[in-house]
Order: structure tokens, then sequence, then C-alpha cells
């Protein structure tokens, strides 16, 4: 892939910073499978060590965020089929009512590890709720893939 954006850069450290629930800079196997577990990706321990060993390329057992950027640079800022698109919207919400709530939201992040207030999560619906619904719609979802 071609050099990453300063925007691009920063949008895969937020990602990173998603994953690394420890602060500690880097990902390990257990905050891996608990995100692939959040977001109910299946897999098994063989394949979360596949993934870990195809990731981490300095064999630290862990995964620092130039291996991270390396290998999610080319598929994280791919253009995605609507079909694609509504996979993913429907794996945040969970009521399959054609939003994402700010309790769906907190949900998701919870399972990541991730325990923000009720007001952080309000800021991250209202960053992307352009139709001030206090929801994110689907259009409003995809407009994170343009």
């Amino acid at each position: 892939m071609s050099k990453l954006t300063k925007q691009q850069e920063q949008e895969l450290k937020d990602a990173f910073d998603l994953f690394d629930t420890d602060h500690s800079q880097k990902i390990s196997k257990n905050e891996l499978k608990r995100v692939l577990n959040a977001l109910h990706i299946k897999a098994s321990d063989q394949e979360l060590s596949q993934l870990m060993s195809k990731m981490d390329t300095d064999n630290s057992g862990e995964i620092d965020f130039n291996e991270f950027k390396n290998v999610m640079a080319g598929s994280f800022f791919k253009k995605y089929s609507q079909q694609e698109l509504k996979a993913a919207f429907r794996k945040f919400d969970a009521d399959g009512n054609g939003y994402i709530t700010t309790k769906e939201l907190a949900d998701i992040l919870s399972r990541m590890g991730r325990h923000l207030s009720r007001n952080e999560v309000e800021a991250m619906i209202k960053s992307l709720d352009k139709d001030n619904d206090g929801r994110i719609g689907f259009d409003e979802f995809c407009k994170l893939f343009d």
C-alpha cells in the first residue's frame, strides 16, 4: 500500500488503542481474543495463534503499533461493498432495529475491554450522528468508510 496520510495513520492508532486495553502500547494474544469475541468473530486457539504470528513479525509475543499498521493498513482503508458494510453494521446493531444506540456501542466497547463513561460514548455517537437523532443509522455508519 502507498504511504498513509497523517489522518489514516491516526485512524489506525485509534483502532490500535481500542485493542490495547491495558495501555501497554502492545496488543497481547488475550487482548486480540477479547476484541474478536466482542465482535462475535469466532476464532479457535489455533486460528488466534496464526493471526498473532502473522502480525507479530519480531516474534515478541505481542503486536506493536508498527506491526499492527503494516498488517491492517491495506484492509482498513479498502473500499467495502454494501454487503460487507451491512454485515459489519449488524454486529453493532444488537436489536436489529437499523440503528446503533449509545447502549449498543457501550456494550460492544465493554466486551472489548473499554469501559467508557456514558458521556464518552454519547460523544462518539454525536460525532457520527449527522441527523441529530441520538443514534447512528446505516448511512451514517457508512461515512466511516468513505
